[in-house]
C-alpha cells in the first residue's frame, strides 16, 4: 500500500469514529432531555393541581358575592317607595 492510500485509510477510520461518537453523544442527549421534559411536565401538572385549589374559594366567594347583591337588590326593589313624579308644571 502507498502511503497516500495508508493517510486515506486511517483519516476515514478517525472521521467514521468521530461521527459515531458524536450520534451516540446526541441520543445520549435527548434521553436527557427526554426525562427534563417528563419532569417538567409533572411540575406544571402539580402547578395546575395547584392554582385550580387556590382558585376554587376565590370562585365560591365571587358566586355568594354575586348572589347577595342580587338578593339584596331584588329586596330593595320589591319593598322600594315609588319616586314622585314631577308633573306640576
Amino acid at each position: 500500500m502507498d502511503t497516500a492510500q495508508l493517510v486515506i485509510m486511517i483519516s476515514i477510520s478517525l472521521i467514521t469514529l468521530i461521527i459515531l461518537a458524536c450520534g451516540v453523544w446526541v441520543i445520549l442527549i435527548m434521553q436527557e432531555l427526554r426525562l427534563a421534559l417528563k419532569k417538567t411536565n409533572g411540575i406544571l401538572d402539580d402547578t395546575k393541581q395547584v392554582t385550580s385549589t387556590v382558585a376554587q374559594p376565590f370562585n365560591s366567594l365571587s358566586e355568594f358575592v354575586t348572589g347577595f347583591k342580587n338578593g339584596v337588590e331584588l329586596f330593595n326593589s320589591l319593598f322600594s317607595k315609588p319616586k314622585k313624579s314631577d308633573n306640576s308644571k
